[in-house]
């Protein structure tokens, strides 16, 4: 006797449901891009969805992340001590501000995920790693001085 196979248990509209759901999932981030110094969601026509106005300054770059998203700004016309690397989730909502090891020397650039921690450049050259799920600094590399 053969067993029955999974088509005579599905109906036809079910099958065609699931594979429907299946077709619509999206794991691409969303577009996202800096205008007049804030940054957007855009639309798949390019129309902003959703912003995030910056928090001093203007957002000069951003990175996307493991489920979220990281944000520098300029760092000229911040209050002293406030850092200008932070961390977005999906929907925009401020995760954390980086624990920044010293605010003359601002973050100039971010250079990526490792794993869980989030690498930056200092202005110095000193690369900064921080954990990326709380922006809590981890370490410290200073730049080699040139041989003479």
């Amino acid at each position: 006797m053969a067993l029955p196979t999974a088509q005579n248990f599905c109906r036809r509209s079910v099958r065609n449901l699931l594979t429907l759901a299946v077709q619509h999932v999206n794991s691409a981030p969303p577009a996202l891009a800096v205008i007049d110094g804030s940054l957007c969601q855009l639309t798949r026509e390019g129309m902003r969805a959703a912003g995030h106005a910056p928090l001093a300054t203007a957002v000069i770059e951003f990175r996307h992340g493991s489920l979220r998203t990281y944000v520098r700004e300029h760092p000229y016309g911040l209050l002293p001590g406030i850092p200008n690397l932070y961390c977005l989730d999906g929907a925009f909502r401020l995760q954390w501000m980086a624990e920044w090891p010293e605010p003359a020397n601002p973050c100039t650039a971010i250079v990526g995920e490792e794993g869980d921690t989030l690498v930056a450049l200092a202005a110095s050259g000193a690369v900064v790693r921080l954990d990326a799920h709380t922006g809590r600094l981890r370490g410290i590399e200073q730049p080699m001085a040139d041989a003479v």
